[in-house]
């Protein structure tokens, strides 16, 4: 009978006075081949002995084993299993593991950068790929380990709202009545902290004279002082709330996405990709380093290591650039006239 696919293997079958031989392969050439062997041999009295298959394991079992022994309960955890799921789908989830090779890590290349993504999303993407693979080589699964070619990440300009931008952001806000995306958007953009972080905030922490977080990325515990206008907006949402512990920000981060959308579209900014919440945490260290030096920004951010920070001092000095030329074209404006 001819072969058939059975998860990600082929199976070959061959019926024999009575006795059937069944077999799986990882390709149907084999299991071709197999089966037409075997009759030839039955057929010519030879007798054949078919070895009891190892199971497969499948590439969606290999990511369910490294997210519970691996990742599970790390700093990590939340994105090490959005990266390693999305390598499971882009890769299939019925995969053999036996079959994984260095040209799956181009094909994670090619998906992820058809994303529009970042270098840095790219080779996180690969990094979980690489986690899985190892595990897969200490399980004898696969038989040497191959190199899977991070990318050397470009130095790309860091995106940052400009002031008319968040000015339009605001007056969007203040015309539909999105109070709860208006307050969200000042907080984010006055204390740099991420949403995670500022979802979390209580009314215990907007009653102190510093905001606190426990920095979610880098492990540590952070403060930074509150602007006049950043605390004039948690007061004001702490005031009606009796228990100290209840979250200032009450709606799913959906909500803030689904909002944020409305808000790009209306304002003509659905081409630009990097148009984000998350930027709102750039603009915000971008704007430190005009003012304070780069180690105190660092403290401010969270960042463990000041190469981030640095990252940040470009885009920064660009703007200081930028503001002196405005400078002096209004000066020479003011002579000629």
């Amino acid at each position: 009978m001819p072969v058939k696919p059975r998860g990600a293997s082929w199976q070959a079958a061959v019926s024999h006075k009575g006795t059937r031989l069944r077999k799986d392969f990882p390709t149907k050439l084999e299991a071709e081949i197999w089966e037409a062997e075997t009759k030839a041999a039955l057929l010519s009295g030879k007798e054949v002995v078919v070895k009891t298959a190892e199971p497969v394991m499948t590439l969606q079992h290999l990511f369910d084993l490294v997210a519970e022994t691996r990742w599970r309960g790390t700093k990590g955890e939340k994105t090490a299993l959005i990266n390693g799921q999305h390598v499971v789908n882009i890769l299939g989830p019925q995969r053999d593991v036996k079959t994984l090779c260095y040209e799956d890590s181009l094909t994670i290349k090619k998906t992820v950068t058809g994303w529009k993504r970042a270098d840095a999303t790219i080779n996180r993407k690969l990094a979980a790929f690489s986690t899985m693979v190892k595990e897969a080589y200490k399980l004898g699964k696969i038989d040497k380990l191959f190199d899977i070619g991070l990318i050397k990440e470009r130095n790309t300009r860091v995106r940052y709202y400009e002031d008319k931008e968040l000015d339009q952001m605001l007056a969007w806000c203040d015309e539909m009545l999105e109070d709860e995306l208006r307050d969200y958007i000042i907080v984010s953009l006055d204390t740099g902290f991420r949403q995670g972080e500022v979802l979390k905030i209580t009314k215990r922490d907007a009653e102190l004279e510093d905001l606190w977080t426990f920095d979610t990325k880098a492990g540590d515990k952070r403060d930074v002082p509150l602007t006049a206008r950043a605390r004039e907006v948690l007061l004001r949402r702490a005031k009606p709330l009796n228990d100290p512990d209840a979250k200032l920000f009450t709606q799913k981060p959906a909500w803030y996405r689904e909002h944020w959308k409305s808000m790009q579209s209306d304002l003509g900014m659905t081409d630009d990709n990097n148009y984000v919440p998350h930027v709102l945490r750039h603009t915000f260290v971008t704007n430190m380093l005009l003012h304070t030096d780069i180690r105190t920004v660092q403290e401010l951010a969270g960042h463990k290591r000041i190469e981030t920070t640095m990252r940040y001092a470009k885009t920064s000095a660009e703007r200081k650039r930028l503001a002196i030329k405005r400078m002096s074209d209004y000066q020479g404006a003011e002579i000629g006239a």
